[in-house]
């Protein structure tokens, strides 16, 4: 084999083995789901003392601080039941497929207050009890969003 040949296939394999790791370090759908929504650890902790260790321990603080969050703390399997409720009309128009819980599930809604620079978020928390929407896709149906409640 001719050295330009061997860096060839040696350039061809570098990019195979990084676009490999690439895609499985990324998030899937599910995965974000997960990380920004289901917390059925939650021991009763509530209010801004939630949302403000909540919020950067899931990542939503990085690079800019997301202004609104719910917490389900329900199992992930009760959540993922969901998917197969009735259908109901998503909130987003860019998102599909969504199902509506027959039953209210704890929450906890955590709204930004102050702050917009990463470090200094501020959340408010709100702990209620109520139904909540999801969009869900996959094979077998899985979460993937969650409708902001009202």
């Amino acid at each position: 084999m001719t050295p330009e040949k061997s860096l060839l296939l040696l350039s061809l394999l570098a990019l195979l083995v990084l676009g490999l790791s690439q895609r499985s370090l990324a998030e899937s759908q599910e995965e974000k789901f997960r990380r920004q929504h289901v917390d059925s650890d939650n021991k009763g902790e509530t209010g801004k003392k939630y949302c403000n260790r909540m919020m950067p321990k899931r990542g939503m603080t990085k690079g800019k601080c997301k202004p609104v969050n719910t917490f389900v703390h329900e199992s992930y399997q009760k959540i993922q039941d969901i998917c197969h409720e009735a259908s109901t009309p998503c909130a987003n128009p860019n998102m599909h497929n969504c199902h509506k819980s027959s039953h209210p599930l704890r929450i906890t809604k955590c709204r930004l207050t102050g702050g917009s620079k990463p470090g200094k978020c501020k959340y408010q928390g709100t702990k209620v009890k109520q139904q909540v929407t999801v969009a869900c896709g996959g094979k077998p149906l899985k979460p993937i969003h969650l409708d902001p409640p009202k």
